[in-house]
């Protein structure tokens, strides 16, 4: 069978690939690969706070070093006069030079940061980066939401995650990708300098700089940091749900496990992304209940056997579909429509808030059971 990394990531580059095999001497040997305790939770939380601040203070000192640039060229080469841009052509095309270098070396440094964090937040979470059959797959998927990276549009054991996705809608993420933190960045710097400093506040633009790059610095950061905790914390819940649900998988007739793996895929498509997540849930599933090669996916034709399952069946299926829902970076409407829609032939009724509160619990460390998975379901007499 082919291995997860190489399902996710087939054709990593040189950065992703040095940037893995970094994370990968972080491992989390020490823990024995065990869902991390509240203490190491707590830990977690101390350390994403400090790559925050700390990438909150690099903005105010680049926006001080590029605010105090600007204030000398203006006020002391200039004498604080507009000037006709042929003589101040040299000055501000130094100024502009001068900006980028503070901002590359910024850019760079929230990169360190973003690492730094992803290798304490996994070596205090349990993922095991340096062993098992899935390595590869969780080191390769941090590295790249360390790096901004967005996951690969590749194919899934034949399904195309982002087979709902339009053209257009896939070019325009691309686009927005090659973006990332550097341009972005760069692009906040040249609006300020040439946009707000046409208004009323031209003067108080150096000013008000610093903390503005601050409070940009931080938002990307969290956001790293955010689908770190993710893609960190999703794997436990997967192990929860095959070790609870499968223990007796090689019981399961045909038409169950067809019932399964159609809905893990339709899951995955409705997701529109194809999260490492999802690619580790798929793979566990096709191992446990022994399925090899592509999934010819065709939930309508499946759909009709879900209402016959006897009871463990059904449950056995609601829960595969709410872990899959909750182990993204978010939920799509379209996956919360397509768990409620199951609930439904089942008889039950979806608890949709209870399924948001356990996305944010899982970001928090909640090592998600079967329990958390019934509440987020009730019988439809008591709602």
């Amino acid at each position: 069978m082919v291995r997860p990394q190489e399902i996710y990531s087939p054709d990593p580059n040189l950065l992703e690939v040095k940037v893995a095999d970094r994370l990968a001497q972080r491992g989390a040997e020490g823990y024995g690969a065990e869902h991390a305790s509240r203490g190491r939770m707590q830990k977690i939380g101390r350390i994403t706070k400090w790559v925050i601040v700390l990438a909150a203070l690099a903005g105010i000192v680049s926006g001080g070093l590029i605010g105090g640039a600007e204030v000398y060229i203006r006020q002391v080469l200039l004498d604080g006069e507009d000037v006709d841009w042929r003589e101040s052509l040299p000055y501000w095309t130094v100024f502009f030079v001068f900006a980028g270098a503070v901002s590359a070396v910024e850019v760079a440094l929230l990169y360190v940061l973003a690492l730094f964090g992803i290798a304490r937040i996994t070596e205090h979470s349990g993922l095991p980066l340096s062993r098992g059959d899935e390595r590869g797959l969780f080191t390769h998927s941090l590295a790249r939401a360390a790096l901004e990276f967005p996951n690969p549009q590749v194919s899934i054991y034949g399904i195309d995650p982002y087979a709902r996705v339009s053209n257009w809608k896939l070019t325009a993420l691309n686009f927005a990708y090659k973006l990332k933190v550097g341009v972005s960045s760069f692009i906040l710097r040249v609006f300020l300098r040439r946009v707000a400093a046409r208004m009323a506040i031209r003067g108080m633009v150096p000013l008000f700089a610093g903390p503005l790059y601050a409070a940009w610095n931080a938002y990307i950061v969290w956001r790293i940091m955010s689908e770190a905790r993710i893609r960190t914390m999703g794997p436990f819940a997967v192990d929860n749900l095959i070790d609870a649900r499968f223990q007796d998988a090689d019981g399961l007739d045909d038409t169950e496990k067809d019932v399964l793996l159609h809905a893990a895929g339709e899951m995955l498509t409705r997701g529109r992304d194809a999260h490492p997540n999802q690619v580790y849930l798929i793979n566990r599933l096709c191992q446990t209940l022994g399925h090899e090669g592509d999934i010819a996916l065709d939930w309508d034709a499946m759909r009709s056997h879900l209402p016959k399952l006897d009871t463990d069946g059904q449950a056995r299926v609601l829960d595969l579909l709410t872990v899959s829902s909750v182990i993204g970076a978010s939920i799509h409407r379209e996956q919360q429509a397509f768990l409620r829609s199951a609930c439904e032939a089942c008889g039950v009724a979806l608890r949709e808030d209870r399924v948001k509160e356990l996305h944010k619990a899982l970001k928090r460390g909640h090592d998600v059971g079967t329990k958390d998975l019934r509440a987020t379901r009730a019988d439809v007499e008591s709602t």
